[in-house]
């Protein structure tokens, strides 16, 4: 009887000391090296038009969010994109809610764009990791989110450029 307890002491110790490694890893509360490059795959799902007065500014192939869970999880974590792609977050009804760049690896334009395809406020080059929230000047029904930089490389103007896309 001795040794069955041993033996079921020493198996309940194994289990314990593997659980306890096992939850410390996947802690909530353990820290992501920000560092390491994660690979998302980019997923084509439509084509969106920039322009400015009939006059196209670039094509941009885009992943599309539309449900919340979509929406919230947006670009984060992606370590990278093409110059030629983006995110276009399409929401059922007017939208007030600012955006942020929480475990955002890349720096990004956010382009907010009211109900007629117009767009309203430029978020210009905003940089990894902020966590201060950004809005735009009136409600809006679409944002487009693109590489840092590139809404003044293309000349996207508030109140003048408008969006046009397709879903595949």
């Amino acid at each position: 009887m001795k040794l069955f307890n041993i033996f079921v002491t020493a198996i309940i110790i194994a289990t314990g000391t593997y659980s306890c490694k096992e939850s410390s890893s996947t802690s909530p509360n353990a820290t992501v090296d920000n560092s390491e490059p994660i690979e998302i795959e980019f997923l084509k799902e439509g084509e969106l038009t920039l322009s400015n007065n009939d006059s196209i500014l670039k094509q941009v192939d885009i992943e599309i969010a539309k449900s919340n869970n979509e929406r919230a999880i947006g670009l984060m974590n992606r370590s990278s994109m093409e110059e030629n792609q983006g995110m276009l977050f399409v929401f059922e009804q007017d939208n007030s809610t600012g955006f942020y760049m929480k475990d955002t690896r890349i720096p990004l334009d956010i382009i907010f764009i009211g109900a007629d395809s117009t767009v309203i406020t430029i978020s210009e080059n905003r940089q990894p990791f902020d966590t201060t929230s950004q809005g735009a000047s009136a409600p809006y029904r679409y944002v487009l989110e693109v590489n840092g930089g590139k809404a003044k490389e293309w000349n996207v103007q508030e109140g003048v450029t408008k969006i046009d896309w397709t879903e595949m």
